[in-house]
């Protein structure tokens, strides 16, 4: 003999089973741990925001920061050449200085890391925070012009690729007092 099928409760009949969830319930707040932080630097005050933060939130935690900055490789048209870039590693100078400057900044008692990538900036950063088990990545985010504005931000499509929460610090500018 076929079973008749079942339908699901309605929401009285939910209300009535003790072992069902509320319809309306919300779930509970999961806490988010940042015992290791992430934070991509690009040299701007933006990326300066985000360290002051991950500073707040490895104290807070008992934490420690990595540093990391990613080399882009030029565009290809610019390896014709007439307006060859160079390539004497001198960009990966350049970042390791900026990283060095950044990590000299930070308070002794929290362990910082420094970390140079080579590639596409949102994907190393989002292959990284899986890589180093980092709770938190935490960037600045900046305003675009009109021109910008066409062009997707690194942040933008690290909160699409990022398996690891991340965290986009904006600071508006100050307003002129009158």
């Amino acid at each position: 003999m076929a079973t008749p099928p079942t339908t699901p409760p309605t929401e009285p009949e939910q209300a009535l089973r003790p072992d069902a969830p509320a319809a309306d319930a919300t779930p509970p707040l999961r806490e988010l741990t940042a015992r290791n932080v992430l934070v991509a630097v690009d040299g701007s005050s933006e990326a300066w925001h985000a360290v002051e933060l991950a500073v707040q939130f490895a104290r807070a935690h008992h934490g420690r920061i990595a540093l990391a900055t990613v080399v882009v490789p030029p565009p290809a048209w610019t390896q014709v050449a007439i307006v060859a870039a160079a390539n004497d590693g001198s960009a990966e100078r350049a970042a390791e200085r900026g990283l060095r400057k950044v990590a000299d900044a930070i308070p002794d008692e929290i362990p910082v890391t420094t970390i140079l990538l080579h590639g596409d900036a949102a994907q190393q950063i989002a292959r990284r925070a899986v890589e180093g088990h980092h709770d938190l990545v935490i960037l600045g985010a900046r305003e675009h012009g009109p021109i910008g504005a066409a062009l997707e931000s690194v942040s933008r499509r690290l909160l699409r690729c990022c398996r690891v929460p991340v965290l986009t610090v904006h600071i508006p500018p100050a307003e002129d007092a009158d």
